[in-house]
């Protein structure tokens, strides 16, 4: 499968570098392309992981009202995720979809950089003949003054000091914007902690701190890709936070758990839970989540 992937990315840059004849360039054209073509998914994905946080209030009321009997629980459990939209396979299939495109564009700019260094190889993916296989084996793979075979590791320890600046750069952008992409994701989506149960603040810390954590993880495994990679990786940050902003703006922020889709605390009637007061001894009305309210409106029609 991998090779097949990478055959139809080799195809997709060769295109691309028929429009902008740079190699840089057109890997961004193609990070933006997948993206484009994996919108969906993502548009799945964010609104999936919203409604999760919606119905949390719901899925604890459950855990305890029916902590007795498991497969009632089971049930209404499946029942309220159902009726909210929040697939767990709408909140990781973007993720799952795009690992194979990581791994054949690794093997695809392993084969460029061999090309570049003489290294014999079988057969590299791209169309022969193309501007882009005649450019590769010219040797002009350099973008902002990196070589987009070569790993970062490479540039930044086999160079001197003023040649390594790119790309301890490029590693410095793509850490940040997985941060920013992934604060933006949750901010607004996490309670007060003085509102949650023990265990409810173990999950939200660690939440957290895989949030500041992970992206320095991967800016680490990324030293050895080739800084090819790195620019898809960077490219595709910016892009999803740019998507979330698109979305966020077209159903609103995410709602914190336990709140109104203001992230102000739940109140209701008689048959709502009401949730702390405004310290007038009033409470806003409940809003419904934008997303399974919807839903629910379909379905009665």
């Amino acid at each position: 499968m991998l090779s097949a992937i990478e055959n139809v990315l080799g195809q997709a840059l060769s295109f691309f570098y028929d429009l902008v004849p740079s190699f840089g360039f057109s890997i961004i054209l193609l990070t933006i392309a997948i993206n484009l073509v994996l919108f969906p998914l993502t548009l799945k994905q964010t609104r999936s992981t919203r409604a999760f946080q919606a119905i949390q209030p719901e899925i604890k009321r459950i855990q305890k009202e029916h902590k007795e009997d498991p497969e009632t629980m089971q049930k209404e459990l499946m029942r309220v995720q159902r009726e909210a939209g929040a697939t767990p396979l709408g909140c990781f299939l973007p993720l799952v979809v795009q690992m194979p495109i990581w791994f054949a564009l690794f093997r695809l700019l392993r084969d460029v950089a061999a090309v570049v260094n003489g290294t014999a190889v079988e057969a590299i993916p791209i169309p022969d003949p193309s501007a882009l296989l005649t450019a590769i084996r010219a040797g002009e793979t350099h973008f902002l003054g990196m070589e987009l075979g070569r790993t970062i590791s490479e540039g930044v320890t086999g160079s001197g000091f003023v040649s390594a600046i790119p790309y301890a750069l490029l590693i410095v952008i793509m850490v940040v914007s997985q941060y920013i992409q992934q604060w933006h994701a949750q901010r607004g989506s996490n309670q007060n902690l003085a509102d949650l149960t023990p265990q409810q603040k173990q999950q939200q810390q660690t939440q957290q701190m895989l949030t500041r954590f992970m992206p320095l993880v991967i800016g680490f495994v990324s030293w050895n890709f080739p800084a090819g990679l790195a620019v898809y990786w960077a490219t595709s940050n910016l892009f999803r936070l740019g998507q979330q902003f698109a979305i966020f703006a077209i159903d609103g922020r995410p709602p914190t758990p336990g709140s109104n889709g203001n992230g102000e605390p739940k109140s209701g009637g008689p048959d709502k839970p009401a949730g702390p007061d405004d310290g007038n001894g009033s409470a806003k009305p409940v809003r419904p989540h934008p997303v399974s309210d919807k839903k629910r409106r379909r379905r009665r029609k």
